[in-house]
């Protein structure tokens, strides 16, 4: 993955809030309901107009392997963010295992069946929004 604007037009990069996933999708041409386009819809939902975007595991293709996460990388990336939001189990695991405080999400893959639920999406897009909020008030 090159960077976020391949996938999101306009997009802008923060210093604040970063987005950790584990291989993100190659496809430079988001599909209606693909991963980029999701997670674009939930930050929206959230009012969460700038992010950066981390993969953990940059160096391998689809590894699910927490030995390979770059943990020099992530932590660099990490660094004096105030909002880490984490994709899915796996990125929640890493986070735990290197100590960094998150906030955890689905991953936004049209391939989460949890997401087939409008009702279990929309609670997760309100438990996003109430996380966006406190970190705005503080």
């Amino acid at each position: 993955m090159k960077s976020v604007t391949d996938f999101i037009t306009d997009h802008k990069p923060s210093d604040d809030i970063i987005v950790l996933g584990q291989c993100p999708s190659s496809k430079t041409q988001p599909f209606k309901n693909g991963t980029f386009a999701r997670l674009q819809k939930w930050l929206d939902y959230a009012e969460i107009n700038e992010w950066s975007f981390h993969n953990v595991i940059p160096n391998k293709i689809n590894s699910y392997d927490i030995n390979d996460v770059d943990a020099d990388a992530l932590r660099k990336a990490v660094e004096g963010k105030s909002l880490i939001i984490a994709l899915g189990g796996f990125v929640s695991k890493v986070c735990k295992k290197y100590d960094i405080s998150h906030v955890s999400i689905d991953h936004p893959s049209p391939r989460n069946r949890n997401l087939n639920d409008p009702k279990y999406e929309k609670a997760m897009m309100e438990k996003l929004k109430v996380a966006a909020l406190v970190w705005l008030s503080n």
